[in-house]
């Protein structure tokens, strides 16, 4: 079984690597200089004290974005971009936010995104476990 699974990945592997047609270059060429879109995300977790945000806009080859984070240590934001000359990070800021993550089961996290609209969850406390409902409006 095991040197079906290691021929069979390999088999994948050169099958990818598998060299473009001029036609399928130049489809992919166009694809790439006509790309756009943009996008958001954002989770606010006031239950178990973390962030977590993230945007992107892209327009041809060029690819701007952010990321931030919080564990209740620290809030870390990364700003990007990426274009002919590869991924790299433009800025880069953290800031010191507290002295770690603080439960509250009385909290609520809060999610939004481009894609997906937003809703909220809360724990739920009718039982001894920790279960999570959906409080959408």
């Amino acid at each position: 079984m095991f040197k079906f699974a290691l021929i069979a990945s390999l088999l994948v592997v050169v099958a990818l690597a598998a060299p473009l047609t001029p036609e399928e270059e130049e489809l992919e060429r166009k694809q790439n200089e006509s790309a756009q879109y943009n996008f958001n995300s954002e989770i606010i977790d006031d239950i178990n004290d973390g962030m977590i945000a993230r945007e992107e806009t892209r327009d041809g080859h060029k690819v701007k974005g952010s990321y931030s984070y919080s564990d209740g240590f620290v809030k870390r934001t990364v700003h990007y971009e990426a274009d002919e000359n590869g991924y790299r990070v433009v800025k880069e800021d953290t800031q010191e936010i507290g002295e770690g993550p603080r439960f509250n089961p009385e909290g609520q996290a809060d999610v939004q995104g481009s894609l997906i609209g937003s809703y909220s969850i809360k724990l739920d406390r009718d039982d001894d476990e920790k279960h999570y409902k959906d409080v959408r409006a």
